[in-house]
């Protein structure tokens, strides 16, 4: 890609901007949320047509009308924003028009031979997804998976992956690494977008940085450490990633006793106290978001209890458990979390719409001003309550739901995956924001897939298997090893307490 310009309304995004992948080579390519590294993938990928520049397959320009002409040429790409048909199967998405037929001139698919293919598809890649399954019932990363399988199936030269470990557990992570050195044997190009840089070690061979929409660095993946990266995103410094907490812990404001949900989760048991943060691990299907979810009342549960503030919370659900003082921000945002077609200010007082209330009249100032307060609180950008929310960067809509549950007056926060595809800056910044909870006396649960940032920011992780609490670990004391070795053996454990 040679001078890729492009941009929306008026606003530039893109601004001559190159990148360059070679057969059997990862390019890793990096930078902050609304940098422009998914636009520029998606004019690879023939979504945006550019306002200027070049492509060039193998040395031939090419110029892709459409994603169907861009995979005719071979390119192939996973979307961050998954773009999977949800009320068919698994077999049927991955093999989406290009279906094995037994009546060809009838156009019959042939049902049993595309489960079969897909089944061995996934089985070869190692993902454990029944074919027949019908997507919208799968988990969030099982439907990572699924695109993850659709879209390489189909590259023949070059495969671009946007955050396609932002669902995945480390242990379903390394199936995909896997996959990758796989395509890379093959002789395809991969390019790789991920905000995890940790991660980016595992596969990169060379690496991009875009900010504000122009190329700041080119090279091969080690000249630069983790810290210089950094500061070529956000064109400075960004210290303390996982900032200190000076908060004193209390009562406890949630105690979870012997909850149980069949098939789901069984007997489970813990306490979240003011002025704590407490994360929760385990592997995809371990029964971490289904056990939060039914916290909140947003899902049923079959026995146990749930107290606030040391009083049962009997038949919860989600409008009591708001009215209580429970916050939930869910697992996927965009479905489960935000009005993207509302405005900010509407998302951020959704929870609590009776404080905007005068006389039977919703006060429109009062919604401008409450959210005011809290853009400027939680520092999102931009600043404007008007804006539509589905038009802000990943990170801000994250704190724009953090705000909500903090309008709403809640004591105790349920995060679900609160920064998954949140780039490095953004991160840090919700990371100051939790700690800005816990100092203010509230308790919060942090689910999490990503291991350093529970053990960067909780103080107590309890680990999950198979819908079973196996493991109370000090997260000070505690390492990703030990995790994953709870979250993965086949034995059971009794509960341990480090503290």
């Amino acid at each position: 890609m040679r001078g890729i310009t492009k941009s929306f309304a008026g606003n530039s995004v893109l601004a001559g901007v190159s990148l360059r992948a070679a057969a059997g080579e990862v390019h890793a390519l990096v930078g902050e949320n609304g940098a422009g590294k998914s636009t520029l993938m998606k004019v690879l990928a023939g979504v945006h047509r550019p306002e200027g520049g070049e492509i060039l397959i193998e040395g031939r320009p090419v110029h892709f009308t459409s994603p169907a002409d861009a995979l005719a040429h071979g390119v192939a790409m996973i979307y961050q924003e998954l773009s999977l048909a949800p009320h068919l199967t698994v077999a049927e998405n991955i093999f989406l028009g290009r279906e094995p037929l037994r009546f060809r001139p009838l156009g019959v698919v042939a049902k049993r031979e595309l489960n079969e293919r897909a089944g061995r598809l996934l089985e070869d890649y190692g993902f454990r997804i029944d074919p027949r399954a019908v997507v919208g019932r799968l988990s969030a990363a099982a439907r990572q998976l699924v695109e993850i399988a659709r879209a390489t199936a189909e590259a023949r030269r070059v495969v671009v992956m946007d955050e396609p470990t932002s669902s995945l557990t480390a242990h379903e992570a390394e199936d995909l690494f896997r996959l990758i050195r796989d395509l890379k044997g093959r002789g395809l190009a991969v390019v790789y977008i991920s905000h995890r840089l940790e991660e980016l070690g595992e596969v990169a061979d060379r690496l991009t940085v875009l900010r504000d929409g122009r190329e700041v660095y080119e090279g091969a993946w080690g000249e630069l450490s983790q810290g210089e990266i950094i500061r070529h995103m956000a064109g400075r410094e960004l210290k303390d990633i996982f900032p200190p907490r000076a908060a004193q812990r209390g009562a406890a404001l949630l105690r979870v006793e012997g909850l149980t949900r069949k098939g789901k989760f069984e007997d489970v048991t813990f306490e979240a106290r003011a002025g704590e943060v407490v994360g929760l691990a385990g592997l995809a299907g371990a029964g971490r978001t289904e056990l939060v979810e039914a916290v909140f009342g947003a899902q049923p549960f079959d026995g146990g209890a749930v107290y606030l503030n040391g009083a049962k919370f009997n038949a919860p659900d989600p409008a009591r458990a708001v009215g209580r003082g429970l916050g939930l921000l869910t697992e996927d945002r965009k479905r489960t979390g935000l009005c993207p077609d509302q405005t900010l200010a509407r998302n951020l007082t959704l929870a609590n719409v009776g404080a905007l209330v005068k006389r039977w009249v919703l006060s429109r100032g009062r919604e401008r001003e409450a959210a005011r307060e809290y853009v400027e609180r939680l520092r999102v950008r931009p600043p404007d309550p008007e804006r539509v929310a589905g038009r802000l960067s990943g990170g801000n809509q994250q704190k724009v739901l953090l705000g909500r549950w903090l309008f709403a007056g809640s004591r105790v926060f349920l995060l679900d995956e609160p920064t998954r595809g949140v780039d490095v800056a953004a991160r840090a910044e919700i990371y100051r924001a939790v700690n800005r909870l816990a100092e203010g006396g509230v308790a919060v649960v942090m689910v999490s897939s990503d291991l350093p940032e529970l053990l960067g920011m909780a103080d107590r992780i309890l680990v999950m298997r198979r819908g079973r609490l196996v493991a109370e670990l000090d997260a000070k004391r505690t390492t990703q090893e030990e995790v994953l070795t709870y979250a993965t053996l086949e034995e059971e454990f009794e509960i341990r307490n480090d503290e």
